[in-house]
């Protein structure tokens, strides 16, 4: 069983900003509007950022604060319920599969690097002038 969202949002604040990743359509989500339209979006949370959110406030319903959205502030509340997965940006994160939204899209495997290219035809590796002395 994994642990409470509450829990790890605290435990990883203790070190880092937060990514929290989130289905904005939820009922209970308050963002402006033009943020509720995908399955997925991703909000910064921290006590030490460079516009500091002063009245960030984590209960065991969710994440309120004030933050800021094309330099305009904007009362925001994230119910747990919305939050599908949390990370550092470096080490640490954790994904609650059951709260993964249905229609999201898979995330795709990398490419496979491409092969190195043949060698050209025709032409031979020059001979070292270096020699090797007892």
């Amino acid at each position: 069983m994994l642990p409470e969202k509450k829990l790890v949002m605290l435990e990883l604040l203790k070190d880092a900003w937060v990514y929290v990743v989130l289905d904005p359509r939820r009922e209970g989500v308050a963002l402006p509007p033009h943020l509720r339209t995908e399955p997925r979006l991703v909000l910064q949370y921290g006590y030490n950022m460079p516009m500091p959110i002063a009245d960030l406030l984590i209960d065991d319903e969710g994440i309120k604060a004030t933050l800021s959205f094309q330099r305009t502030p904007h009362a925001t509340v994230i119910p747990w319920s919305a939050v599908y997965a949390m990370h550092d940006g470096d080490k640490r994160g954790m994904v609650w599969e059951e709260d993964v939204p249905k229609d999201i899209d898979a995330v795709p495997a990398p490419p496979p690097e491409p092969p190195p290219p043949p060698p050209k035809p025709g032409k031979k590796p020059r001979p070292s002038h270096l020699k090797l002395v007892p």
